[in-house]
């Protein structure tokens, strides 16, 4: 598949052996089929050479070593090599030759990122007009365009809006968002995409094959992992343990010469966030810097697993085996009922922001801790996980229940708050029962209350826990609902935030609202289906929505006036006390 590297000719080999080159110079690739995991580029561009019809001005835009610069230079040769096959450049004319030995005199790279670009673009608009001195086509390649200065981007506009038939432009950039619109327009925009995981662990076989190299696979996966979608760098970290190394690579060896943090390490890290256990997380951390690892390396990895635990709460995982290795997203779905996706966005602000900002090694260790502790601290935010011991004890009374609930540290703050908002929900009276506090499941204080007890705590056994630990879960989760509707409907969200799960009645869930507006909100049909949907998704069962206003002050919002006033001006309507 591929030509592989360059040798000097056997008359120039004795007197001058080639020196040494990069791995990522000398497997770069020389043909469209050769580039990797940017297909919806090189078929394009194929295409346009076969049929004879390029365009004159190419955007490309994507992350550092997925191949925009590789591409432009493939594309150079292939629309002025005489042999072309399918589309490809022959890669032995003289053109071809003279472009891979960088003789071309056709090919003008620009360098964006030293200059600004305006002295170059100045220098293109008085020769651009010339025709080719080899080719058909003389090709201007921009790299790193978003440095181009504003100066530079208006003496370039012109021309690239009326160039002459044989000039063809290419802008490469890793941040599209900072090139003028008007410039956009005028371009064919191809945006490379990082490339799968899978894709680039097995290019790197490929090539650790064809040097000679004996790499075990866990550290071709590694290599992977961390490349980070980006096949230069991780073809930079093969030859950097090439050199480190004279015999097998193994991950010791690879730890060693990279100070790449142990997966051991990254797992530990999750496990203690996941148990809000700060010691382990101290301590595992502290061993991995004692151990040489780079920790910015660490937070890049939890950053990446932590992004990987909110699309698996979100639903979103459809592409993340393409990221990370199956066994590891695997590992990851086992943990992703025990976090709450509030928790994780600000989990991966706070990582973020101090790889962002730090630079001191010793203040980045003090950042990193931090913010790992931070996470261990909010345990109040995280969805508890899901325990065995309610499908263990699904015949158990509701006095048993409520003694047992408040056991587990981490959840006893939740529980109580959820048997005081609604134990014991009663049919017909729904204000008086979250009065009641915990002790109104052990004690019925009416007839009603002790009779309707046993058929809620039966008629969910199929799905849910029992009432009292189904309600809790229920408010737990409902952050979750909150969030699922905030990425569709961000006033809807807000209805709901304010609102509060009840209880569970024959697949029927009771949510009281803050006012009448917000319920009949709420039960319009668009609204409803959203928010049943947010229920399935989250609890993983089709509730159907029942509307009730909570207790309280709503009762002024019957008034005509106050309630357009509310709905005008927002806020809640308090009772002034007359003396």
């Amino acid at each position: 598949m591929f030509d592989g590297p360059s040798t000097p000719t056997s008359t120039e080999a004795p007197r001058q052996q080639e020196a040494h080159r990069a791995l990522y110079l000398r497997w770069r690739p020389r043909r469209f089929e050769d580039v990797v995991g940017q297909e919806h580029v090189t078929r394009t561009l194929r295409n346009a050479v076969k049929l004879s019809r390029p365009s004159h001005a190419y955007l490309f835009t994507g992350p550092r070593g997925t191949g925009k610069t590789t591409v432009a230079r493939i594309l150079y040769r292939a629309v002025n090599c005489e042999n072309a096959q399918d589309g490809d450049p022959c890669n032995t004319c003289a053109l071809c030759r003279a472009a891979l030995e960088a003789r071309a005199l056709d090919l003008v790279e620009i360098d964006a990122a030293s200059t600004g670009g305006i002295a170059d673009i100045r220098d293109l608009r008085e020769k651009v007009g010339y025709r080719p001195n080899e080719g058909r086509y003389r090709v201007y390649i921009v790299d790193e365009a978003h440095e181009m200065s504003n100066a530079a981007w208006d003496a370039l506009l012109k021309t690239l809006e009326e160039p002459p038939p044989h000039a063809l432009f290419v802008l490469a950039t890793t941040e599209a968002h900072k090139v003028p619109a008007t410039i956009v327009s005028r371009c064919q925009r191809f945006d490379f995409r990082r490339i799968p995981f899978e894709a680039t662990r097995d290019q790197l076989a490929r090539v650790a094959d064809a040097e000679g190299l004996h790499v075990d696979r866990a550290v071709l996966e590694r290599l992977a992992l961390v490349a980070r979608g980006g096949l230069r760098d991780a073809l930079s970290l093969l030859d950097q343990l090439s050199a480190f190394a004279v015999g097998d690579i193994d991950m010791s060896v690879a730890r060693a010469a990279l100070s790449l943090p142990s997966i051991e390490a990254v797992r530990g890290v999750i496990d203690g966030m996941t148990r809000h256990d700060a010691a382990t997380v101290m301590a595992v951390v502290a061993d991995a810097a004692e151990g040489g690892a780079d920790l910015r390396l660490l937070a890049d990895e939890l950053v990446v697993h932590l992004r990987a635990l909110m699309l698996l709460r979100s639903g979103a995982d459809a592409r993340l085996t393409d990221e990370l290795p199956a066994d590891e997203v695997a590992w990851l779905r086992e943990r992703a009922p025990a976090w709450s996706l509030g928790v994780l966005m600000q989990l991966i602000q706070t990582l973020s922001d101090a790889l962002a900002r730090t630079r001191d090694a010793a203040q980045f260790q003090v950042q990193t801790e931090v913010a790992l502790l931070t996470a261990c601290d909010i345990g109040s935010q995280a969805a508890p996980p899901a325990p065995a011991a309610p499908s263990a004890r699904p015949s158990a009374d509701a006095t048993a229940r409520s003694s047992h609930e408040p056991s587990p540290s981490h959840t006893v703050v939740e529980t109580t708050a959820v048997a005081a908002s609604v134990a014991a929900p009663s049919r017909p009276a729904t204000v008086a029962d979250p009065t009641s506090g915990d002790g109104a499941n052990a004690e019925p204080t009416n007839g009603g209350g002790a009779t309707a007890e046993p058929p809620k705590a039966e008629a969910p056994t199929a799905s849910e826990p029992p009432a009292p630990r189904g309600d809790a879960q229920l408010r737990g989760r409902w952050l979750d609902v909150v969030d699922h509707v905030q990425r569709r409907n961000g006033l809807l969200a807000s209805i709901v935030r304010s609102a509060e799960p009840l209880a569970v009645d024959d697949a029927v869930l009771v949510v009281a609202f803050s006012t009448e507006f917000n319920r009949k909100t709420a039960e319009k049909s668009t609204n409803r289906q959203l928010i049943e949907t947010a229920f399935e998704r989250v609890y993983g069962t089709a509730y159907r929505l029942r509307c009730t206003v909570a207790s309280g002050e709503n009762g002024l919002l019957d008034d005509p006036v106050i309630n357009f006033a509310q709905r005008t001006f927002g806020g809640q309507p308090k009772r002034v006390p007359t003396e």
